[in-house]
């Protein structure tokens, strides 16, 4: 007996390792070999292929078909995809069945209206049209094509022309449910439709309105200076017109509601108010704001009360810079539209601000400093101009 062992093949004996095909190649390359065996073509070869019978016996089985049978095959499919709820593949079988040339109108006509109500479903509102018109123009009496023509004229908001299709079709038809039920729905849309065009117009009238006479109320009050900067998207704006709240006009007393912001910059804070009557001064609207501590302040001692804060207002020439930013301090006794009147006060972005500084404390003298340095730099600057 050998006392040889068995002969272990090596990893290089074995040659090179084979990669593993995944499962989608495998697929893949299984579905293009397919497409080589006539039975499984998808799509048949171009040219004459004298070595393949197969391909050649299936040419000439395709070719044989006559087209109007080819037509209502793709018709029938078209109707089961239909039926299915894949209007899209429906509606490519009627539309490669329209393609076959044959002198059956009434299948024609069938293609026609079954696309129009794929393209229906789908939302494609002007084909829709288009192949109930071709309908119409081969058999102008069709009811169906008529139907699904006034269905597409209300989703195109074409109201009269929906009408006139029903009327048509039930000179057609006299006794089809459907077609009433869908005249009355477009007179009733078309109503509804105009109605609210009209309580637009209205309404856009109205603004116009208001708009002008408020325009004319600002314009009046010629000492009150905007900045520049628009925030609005409307065409022709005026400085104080933005896309957020703006100022009002009351028609009663004729005066300017303005919409103001109070500022807190040590906490960073602000309140908002939406209608500031230019004839209430700042204390009386003070007294509301501050009526009780702000949310954020000490509740126990707070420092932001009416007897214990100094108002100012923010300002700088029209275009400028930050650091051309001036502090004024405010009489709160004063009217908000004479404190807007005031020559130093700028109105940006069609909303009044102001700042609302604790007295005797450590903030505000920063803050004030602050403001005092911007103003000593902006003198020493103009000194040196002038000098040179």
């Amino acid at each position: 007996m050998s006392s040889e062992k068995p002969h272990e093949q090596t990893s290089a004996a074995m040659g090179p390792e084979v990669p593993r095909v995944g499962t989608a190649e495998r697929i893949e390359k299984l579905e293009k070999e397919l497409e080589n065996i006539p039975l499984f073509m998808t799509e048949l070869p171009e040219g004459n292929d004298e070595n393949n019978v197969a391909v050649e016996a299936l040419k000439t089985l395709v070719s044989d078909e006559p087209p109007e049978t080819m037509a209502e095959t793709l018709k029938s499919e078209g109707n089961l995809c239909f039926k299915r709820g894949q209007l899209g593949e429906a509606a490519k079988y009627y539309s490669t069945a329209l393609d076959y040339d044959h002198d059956n109108k009434e299948l024609q006509v069938t293609l026609f209206i079954n696309r129009a109500a794929a393209n229906l479903e789908l939302q494609n509102y002007g084909q829709v049209l288009r192949d109930c018109s071709e309908a119409l123009r081969l058999k102008p009496k069709t009811p169906k094509a008529l139907f699904r023509a006034a269905k597409a004229c209300i989703a195109l908001e074409k109201f009269e022309e929906a009408i006139e299709c029903c009327k048509w079709g039930l000179g057609i038809d006299p006794d089809n449910k459907e077609m009433a039920k869908l005249q009355k729905q477009a007179q009733r849309t078309k109503e509804n439709y105009e109605r609210k065009i009209k309580e637009h117009e209205t309404r856009e009238k109205e603004k116009a309105t208001k708009r002008a006479i408020l325009r004319q109320a600002v314009l009046i009050r010629n000492k009150l200076t905007f900045d520049s900067p628009q925030n609005s998207s409307k065409k022709n704006a005026c400085p104080w017109e933005t896309d957020a709240d703006q100022v009002e006009l009351d028609l009663e007393t004729g005066h300017l509601l303005w919409p103001v912001v109070f500022l807190y910059p040590e906490t960073k804070e602000s309140d908002y108010v939406q209608k500031f009557d230019e004839a209430v001064s700042l204390y009386d609207m003070l007294t509301q704001v501050l009526y009780e501590p702000p949310y954020w302040d000490n509740q126990q001692r707070p420092k932001y009360t009416l007897d214990n804060v100094d108002t100012y207002f923010l300002t700088r020439p029209v275009g400028g810079k930050d650091q051309d930013e001036r502090l004024i301090k405010v009489d709160i006794d004063a009217p908000l539209g004479t404190v807007l009147d005031s020559p130093d006060y700028i109105i940006r972005n069609g909303i009044p601000s102001f700042v609302l500084l604790p007295r005797n404390d450590p903030f505000t003298r920063q803050f004030i400093a602050h403001y005092n340095k911007l103003s000593m730099t902006r003198k020493a600057a103009t000194s040196i101009k002038t000098s040179s």
